[in-house]
């Protein structure tokens, strides 16, 4: 978990992440740690500094003023501290670029992309429904999120194989994270002269015909962030959601009996369990000081999303109905698109509690993705029955009844 100097590791083997909190934290709110071998940075894991990076005026988001991305020494597989775009940009270029996506992300119909999600899930649940068994992270929430994303974005859904791919090489910091960035550049970029030509109600014909008037570039990178931003933390989302309901049976009841909804548990994981690690890079403008560690202009400063949310200083309780939560960031750079990560969670959440309400889970312990970048189990393995005894029958939901098996016997 640490190098020979004693630095936390944040790359490699799975990591256990409270011990990994509880290291970080016992050298104050900012401490240093390594992401790659060589290449430090400081992580920011108390709730009052983070806000402070987050919202005040030291700081700024252009990776452009990281000292060792400029040396050339940054392995390829940190790419994605330093792809162009909206969540790496400053000033007047990142209010253009804001509006812009902002003005498309509102063109969003929340209602149809519901259904997309539910119709998706239900696909991938009766795809296995005959063998019992079923990975809700790597099976499930990854693949849902995917083919979601891949048609929001506008791309063919039989590219969303290929999204998913790229997505989870680029969140977990693989070697071959630069040739993934360059494989969705290529694929959003193969259908953009077919988008001016034939637009559709998708983000890129949207972007395309916005009067900011981004160049083919600007559009593929803000597309391309809009994949990565908003698939790999929404399906660790919902895969660490289920497994906290599958690894608490009394908790799984509540929700199933009704008296825990599934937006207050989607909300309590934000808030206890945050599926976002170091998402978030800074640099300082100049030589600061923050919390008493000194901070080089030249250094990312990451924010730790997740060991904010369990900070013992933090504001609230941490509870379903808390949201002094970090999750979706804050200040300028806030996250643009809560409503839709929402929406994609909680349809995909509710469609696997109700499709699979018997589902348990023989190993509750379960290993984390060796990522920097997000806090989700790499795998959540579940049985189910087989019967319609344990499992909604498909046409239940095409028939738009809502019945409990019993009824349908």
């Amino acid at each position: 978990m640490t190098t020979s100097a004693g630095v936390p590791r944040l790359h490699g083997t799975a990591l256990d992440e409270q011990d990994l909190y509880a290291h970080l934290r016992s050298q104050g709110p900012v401490a240093w740690a390594e992401i790659a071998d060589g290449i430090h940075v400081l992580v920011v894991t108390g709730w009052q500094a983070a806000r402070e990076v987050l919202t005040g005026p030291s700081f700024r988001k252009d990776p452009g003023h990281w000292e060792a991305l400029n040396r050339g020494v940054v392995p390829s597989r940190l790419t994605y501290l330093a792809t162009p775009g909206l969540h790496h940009s400053d000033g007047e270029r990142h209010e253009r670029l804001r509006r812009a996506v902002g003005d498309c992300l509102a063109s969003v119909n929340l209602h149809a992309v519901r259904e997309t999600v539910q119709r998706h899930a239900r696909d991938l649940i009766e795809d296995v429904a005959e063998r019992g068994h079923l990975d809700l992270m790597a099976e499930y929430a990854d693949r849902v999120v995917a083919r979601t994303m891949t048609g929001l974005a506008g791309l063919p859904p039989e590219q969303a194989d290929r999204v998913r791919a790229a997505t989870d090489r680029l969140a977990d910091a693989q070697p071959d994270a630069t040739t993934a960035w360059w494989d969705l550049y290529g694929m959003v970029q193969e259908v953009l002269d077919e988008k001016r030509e034939h637009p559709s109600r998708d983000f890129a014909s949207w972007l395309l015909a916005h009067p900011a008037g981004l160049s083919d570039d600007e559009v593929c990178h803000q597309v391309i962030a809009l994949i990565i931003l908003g698939a790999a933390p929404t399906a660790a989302w919902i895969g660490t959601t289920l497994h906290a309901l599958v690894a608490d049976p009394a908790y799984a009841t509540r929700l199933i009996g009704g008296s825990v909804t599934v937006r207050a548990a989607l909300t309590e994981t934000l808030s206890r369990r945050c599926p976002a690690a170091t998402m978030s890079a800074y640099y300082a403008v100049s030589p600061t000081v923050l919390h008493g560690v000194h901070v080089p202009p030249g250094i990312p400063v990451l924010i730790h999303h997740a060991a904010t949310g369990v900070d013992p200083h933090r504001p609230g309780d941490g509870g379903a109905h808390d949201r002094s939560h970090l999750a979706w960031s804050a200040g300028v750079h806030q996250c643009p698109a809560p409503g839709l990560a929402t929406t994609i969670a909680e349809a995909a959440t509710e469609t696997a509690v109700d499709m699979l309400w018997d589902l348990t889970a023989p190993i509750t312990a379960v290993a984390r993705r060796p990522s920097p970048f997000r806090a989700c189990p790499a795998h959540v393995g579940v049985l189910f029955s087989t019967t319609r005894k344990g499992r909604r029958n498909l046409s239940t939901w095409r028939d738009g009844r809502d019945v409990r098996p019993s009824d349908e016997e």
